[in-house]
């Protein structure tokens, strides 16, 4: 990453000076303004309800519909105070084995949004598990979700330390999960309002339609070694008392988990270019991650690795060598790599190159790199030019197509001399917003999409949006350049450049968020000096996004009809939407409103050949204010909470939400015949 200064855009990192300072950078471009002048830079065996009353989940989960917590013995769910359901009838159905029916085939009903075990972390679901199910006349709900569970694919979750999340839950900030419906019943409906008419904004989903899968590699992150990324970040000393595994936090490798990171790119970034993987494969510095880690970490992460290597000729044939090491490592033969791209930022700290020269370093690598080794096949990315050099970017992909396999995009909300991180203004909120969506980033995927479409017809082409995010001014510069703290609206910029991601994930193969820890867009904070670590708003959005990539989920196509708002002098949509369906058929619909002061309302329907759904979860992010964020020793004030069950209301299929003022809302809906 880069930092450059023109009327046009910058992106990048290297060595930066915020303020009045200069960059190290050029100005060679030609000026293009973004979105009103926005630049761009580099086992439960509860007995079953018979229509009994809710249990309350903990922190603001939404009543369970006559259920008992996954992983509870006949209670009141683990933990809840005063949870357990009331005159709840009916008990464990006669003849079953720990609670669980004769001839059930497992399955958690669909539906449950409250009464499981509060921050339960860590825990995946059981699929296909026979034990704890919940049945009864009418259904009964499903243990609450945990915080880090995984969706359950039609099966029971285990409660408990370590458990899952149930279907449907939603604990204190926890994830959605998704299930089966019990035996008998039919899925619960969270949203319980009654609100009819016609909504001013409209969104129709196309489920049968959807063909795309959104790849867990969109949910990715940069990072490099930069700032308290790694050092200060990720690794400490493997004696530390801060527990660790081979000197990676275990806490910051939970909370990837937690929030469903699906790529992490290394070294770089502008580091790739110099990096030295050789001196450095076997690190077990706290200052340096190291090829043998990172592949671990990946391994510990369930993670696909994309590898960043110097894009010149002359590199070629280390590049080749770096792939083999892990490719062909007798020590470590389930390490595989399969993305690689040729340098980063050639236009710029990646060897100031122009298109031609570019193109011969490409091919360079390319004649070393394309064949299989040890029957491990790369994609490999090439770099590109500044984002809005269309020349540069439609010549390459012109003379590339059927070479290049992926190719960078690095696209940032570009601000790290002219907009605070806090005490930002109204207007200064609203060009972020406004840029995050269509007043920037939208347009230029529509542009990239153009040129990919016209030259690479068959889709062979894939974007490594590698680089994206808020990039304001740091927190404190006196102290640490690239901290930013991450506020409700990075949480709101973010949820509307996933929505476009995940809208693309035809094309979009993988996207990096800039960066993971304590550096520019984070998603958690940590100090060196303690365990203390920080889950920033975006981290609930990743989180709250797992149904997007889980489950085999598609990308549904929809149309979005959306008022307008006017802000910073720019009028544009005030609604964001993302949709996507699973296996299961379960609908993800993400929104986001960024209206600072109103909520807005609206229609949703599907199309699709099922007659009818209901909600099975529906949560919410905002914060007391625009600016609000979580921050060290303090109560959060941003996470996932639970959607007022009646602000929502579902007939068939059309649902209708209305979204709070700076809200992102996910819900999900669940087919019932």
């Amino acid at each position: 990453m880069k930092h450059v200064e023109n009327t046009y855009l910058a992106f990048g990192l290297a060595v930066i000076t915020f303020g009045c300072g200069s960059t190290n950078a050029t100005n060679s471009s030609p000026s293009e303004s973004g979105g009103g002048g926005v630049s761009v830079g580099g086992g439960s065996s509860g007995g079953a309800g018979a229509g009994g009353n809710s249990s309350v989940g903990p922190m603001g989960g939404v009543p369970a519909t006559g259920g008992v917590a996954a992983g509870n013995t006949g209670g009141g769910p683990v933990g809840n105070t005063g949870g357990g359901p009331v005159d709840n009838t009916g008990g464990g159905p006669a003849g079953s084995t720990g609670g669980v029916p004769a001839g059930d085939t497992g399955g958690v009903p669909a539906g449950n949004t409250g009464g499981g075990p509060v921050d339960n972390t860590g825990g995946r679901t059981a699929t296909g598990n026979t034990g704890g199910s919940n049945v009864g006349t009418g259904g009964v709900a499903g243990g609450a979700g945990a915080t880090g569970g995984k969706p359950a694919t039609g099966g029971a979750s285990v409660g408990g330390a370590g458990g899952s999340a149930a279907t449907g839950g939603a604990g204190g900030g926890g994830n959605p999960a998704t299930g089966g419906t019990a035996a008998g019943g039919s899925p619960g409906n969270v949203c319980t309002g009654t609100a009819s008419g016609t909504a001013a904004n409209t969104l129709t989903v196309n489920v049968d339609s959807a063909t795309a899968k959104i790849n867990d590699g969109i949910f990715g992150l940069l990072m490099e070694n930069l700032g308290k990324n790694w050092n200060g970040g990720l690794l400490v000393a493997s004696s530390s008392t801060i527990a660790n595994t081979s000197g990676m936090r275990n806490d910051v490798i939970q909370a990837f988990k937690d929030a469903g990171v699906g790529m992490i790119e290394w070294p770089g970034g502008c580091a790739a270019g110099s990096y030295n993987w050789n001196t450095n494969k076997s690190s077990t510095s706290s200052g340096e991650l190291g090829t043998d880690r990172y592949m671990q970490l990946c391994s510990l992460l369930g993670i696909e690795p994309l590898i960043v290597g110097p894009g010149t000729s002359a590199a070629a044939a280390n590049n080749l060598a770096w792939v083999t090491y892990i490719n062909n490592n007798t020590s470590h033969t389930d390490w595989a790599l399969h993305n690689f791209k040729v340098g980063n930022e050639v236009w710029g700290c990646g060897g100031n190159q122009t298109e031609a020269t570019y193109e011969t370093n490409y091919l360079a690598n390319y004649s070393q790199l394309s064949a299989p080794i040890n029957g491990k096949k790369l994609n490999i990315v090439a770099s590109t030019g500044l984002i809005g050099n269309w020349t540069w970017f439609d010549a390459q992909v012109k003379n590339l197509v059927g070479k290049m396999d992926g190719v960078e995009i690095h696209d940032y909300v570009y601000h790290p001399s002219d907009i605070p991180n806090v005490g930002f203004t109204d207007a200064q909120y609203y060009n972020i917003a406004n840029a995050a969506n269509k007043g920037q980033i939208g347009p230029r995927i529509d542009r990239i999409l153009q040129t990919l479409n016209q030259y690479d017809p068959n889709n062979t082409i894939k974007i490594y949006e590698d680089e994206w995010g808020d990039w304001t001014q740091p927190f404190n510069s006196a102290s640490d350049s690239w901290l930013q703290q991450g506020t409700v609206m990075d949480a709101i910029s973010a949820a509307e450049t996933l929505n476009l991601f995940t809208q693309h994930a035809d094309r979009i193969y993988m996207a990096g968020l800039a960066q993971g820890i304590n550096v520019i867009h984070s998603l958690l904070l940590t100090r060196s000096s303690d365990s203390a670590l920080v889950k920033t708003p975006t981290f609930y959005v990743f989180k709250m996004f797992l149904p997007h990539h889980r489950s085999n989920a598609k990308s549904a196509p929809n149309t979005l009809t959306s008022e307008n708002i006017t802000g910073n002098g720019q009028t544009f949509p005030v609604l964001s939407a993302g949709t996507s369906v699973d296996d299961q058929g379960h609908v993800n619909i993400s929104l986001v409103n960024v209206d600072l002061v109103n909520t807005r309302t609206i229609q949703v329907t599907i199309n699709s050949s099922k007659s009818a759904y209901s909600a099975s979860v529906a949560q919410v992010i905002t914060g007391p204010a625009k600016d609000s964020y979580n921050d060290y020793a303090k109560t959060e004030v941003v996470n996932i909470q639970t959607l007022d069950p009646s602000s929502c209301s579902v007939s068939g299929k059309t649902l209708r939400v209305t979204l709070p003022a700076k809200s992102v809302v996910m819900v999900i809906l669940t087919p019932t015949t």
